[in-house]
């Protein structure tokens, strides 16, 4: 038996499973001439950070044992996505808080991004023992470029 139409509706079954992740935009104004900050772990798993530089900062994430302690639940592998938009008149620099670590082609323990850029960022849980909790971050694609 053929379908002659079929128009697919939320109560279709092989949507019921369906979860769409949610955002929260959250924005930070980093004012300090030169200065750096600390993101917190709610910032980090927001899912959408807007970061205005006012001059050239850095924005280090939290530690991984931060961010395992937020997640309810967390486990290894247990991964999520930030985008960062930078909508400064500087380089935002985004450093690495203890337990994080880059996984790149280069070695420098700092990412940045251009003004009026954006940047994805994926975190993985690689630890969740109490102690020893490891994350690993990867930048995912390239920076692009925003309107301020």
């Amino acid at each position: 038996m053929a379908f002659t139409s079929f128009s697919p509706s939320k109560t279709f079954a092989q949507f019921s499973t369906v979860v769409f992740p949610t955002k929260t935009p959250t924005l930070k104004i980093l004012t300090t001439a030169g200065g750096a900050v600390t993101l917190t772990a709610a910032e980090v798993l927001c899912g959408l950070l807007n970061i205005e530089t006012q001059d050239a900062q850095t924005a280090t994430t939290p530690t991984a044992a931060a961010i395992v302690a937020a997640i309810n639940g967390c486990q290894i592998g247990t991964s999520f996505d930030l985008d960062i938009v930078n909508y400064g008149d500087t380089t935002l620099t985004i450093a690495l808080g203890t337990g994080v670590t880059k996984i790149t082609s280069t070695t420098t323990a700092v990412l940045t991004i251009a003004t009026l850029t954006s940047k994805r960022f994926t975190f993985v849980v690689t630890n969740n023992v109490v102690g020893a909790e490891a994350i690993s971050i990867y930048g995912v694609g390239g920076g692009a470029a925003v309107t301020a």
